[in-house]
């Protein structure tokens, strides 16, 4: 094969390419299938796409004859430029498209300010221990403790509206906890690391139960109609299932009155909940608004 320079290819071929890169930084490894099947190209293109990678990025990629499979080294520097709150938006929608970050939106559209964003190593640490069910060892500094070393293994990306966290069993604590990525000061996968029954997403007891939120106007508001548009409520309620490891996320990005008297009065509580019982058992329940546990 000729030398190869990014701006002598097509646009195809480097979006093959992106994908590639994309795919070996996220998810620590790319076989032939994650082109044929996402580009619709013969294998022997695909082939080719990797021959190509190969040659303009030697140190980010080696081919294992055993597995079959084409590995990320340790020495990996990403060929394309990621921005990390994109990048987070196309993980959070299922892994699928590299991008280079040069397309173009059809419209204009602003976005709220990203106060604090996560280490695009980070995150690509974690999103592959989740694809390879590795268990990742972290530098963790927590408002309670400190900084620690710990192992935890990871099964989800959160974005609970003002940060982003990552759901994994803690094997410290022996539990279920949230991780918030900006405080991972660094991560390693831990390439060998067996994963027991109770560690794994089915066992989470809090992410698989999920809870029905009825929510209201505040009954302080005079111009009920105005709140119930808002949200586009039926016979003013609106009702939402989440998870009960995000509920409490949830009540606290909305400034729900979860207080059984609709206590709370600032100018930011347009919502109050219905029926807080349905709260029994929720663990982060901290983050509610108002909420007592006798109700």
């Amino acid at each position: 094969m000729q030398s190869t320079h990014l701006e002598s290819l097509t646009q195809a071929q480097r979006e093959r390419l992106a994908h590639i890169d994309f795919t070996l930084l996220f998810n620590g490894e790319a076989r032939r299938s994650c082109v044929t099947d996402r580009f619709g190209v013969a294998p022997s293109v695909a082939t080719q796409d990797f021959a190509r990678y190969k040659e303009l990025a030697p140190s980010n990629i080696f081919y294992d004859e055993k597995l079959r499979v084409h590995l990320k080294t340790e020495t990996f520097i990403p060929l394309f430029t990621y921005d990390v709150v994109r990048t987070l938006a196309t993980i959070s929608q299922g892994f699928g498209d590299g991008f280079t970050g040069h397309l173009k939106p059809p419209m204009a559209c602003e976005a709220p300010y990203h106060l604090n964003k996560p280490s695009l190593d980070i995150v690509a640490k974690v999103t592959e221990a989740i694809h390879k069910g590795k268990a990742l060892l972290i530098n963790y500094v927590s408002l309670s403790s400190g900084e620690s070393s710990r192992e935890i293994v990871p099964h989800t990306l959160v974005d609970n509206g003002l940060r982003w966290h990552v759901r994994a069993f803690d094997r410290k604590s022996n539990e279920f906890r949230d991780f918030v990525l900006t405080r991972v000061k660094s991560a390693k996968v831990v390439a060998y690391s067996e994963l027991v029954e109770s560690e794994k997403q089915q066992q989470d007891r809090q992410w698989n139960r999920f809870v029905e939120l009825q929510l209201v106007p505040h009954p302080r508001i005079t111009h009920r109609e105005a709140i119930e548009l808002d949200y586009g409520m039926t016979s003013g309620v609106m009702t939402v299932e989440v998870r009960a490891a995000t509920a409490g996320y949830l009540l606290r990005l909305w400034n729900v009155d979860c207080s059984s008297a609709h206590l709370l009065l600032g100018p930011e509580n347009h919502l109050w909940l219905k029926n807080i019982e349905t709260l029994y058992g929720v663990s982060n329940l901290d983050l509610a608004p108002g909420y007592k546990p006798n109700f």
